[in-house]
């Protein structure tokens, strides 16, 4: 007598096998991966609350013309490499939906791209300076292609702005 190859229980228990390894490995495929930083400390992901503010900026004497600029939104704890917010110059307030984290954290980098007058485009990393309450983005520019970033409530020409209109040249970098 022949005994059947296919059996039923074996049939079962090998589509149950096969689904609960198919879980395992779709399971797996769902973790969060920690990221490395430049010192290979791994990080996990962590959310940051965020604004959306305006940017703008201020262009002091000794600076040369800027016919359009772009800041990149900051990682907060993390490398460069957010959206860029663009401005075809200055003057105004432009609408630009930038994502400021709501809390300032030290070593805090923005990379500011800018064609002055004529010239090629400028590309400098900054520090955004310490703030105490999410504001506009300002940019400033000052001579020597040098340039500062700011989070305030206060516009730029406003005595109460953390950097003021008639400084001619840049304030030291904070960390």
């Amino acid at each position: 007598m022949r005994v059947p190859i296919f059996n039923a229980e074996i049939h079962f228990r090998t589509k149950k096998i096969l689904l609960i390894l198919s879980f395992v490995t779709l399971s797996a495929c769902n973790t969060t991966t920690p990221t490395s930083d430049a010192n290979g400390i791994k990080n996990p992901h962590i959310y940051v609350p965020e604004s959306y503010v305006s940017i703008s900026c201020v262009s002091h004497d000794g600076a040369p013309y800027i016919s359009d600029f772009s800041i990149e939104e900051p990682i907060a704890s993390g490398p460069l490499g957010g959206k860029f917010a663009h401005s075809p110059g200055c003057g105004g307030l432009i609408a630009a939906g930038y994502a400021l984290p709501k809390k300032w954290t030290p070593g805090m980098k923005v990379r500011v791209r800018w064609k002055p007058d004529s010239r090629e485009w400028i590309e400098k990393t900054t520090n955004i300076m310490k703030y105490d309450r999410v504001g506009n983005i300002y940019v400033h520019f000052f001579e020597h292609d040098q340039v500062r970033v700011v989070a305030a409530n206060s516009n730029g020409a406003s005595p109460h702005h953390p950097i003021l209109s008639n400084v001619t040249s840049a304030p030291p970098e904070e960390q």
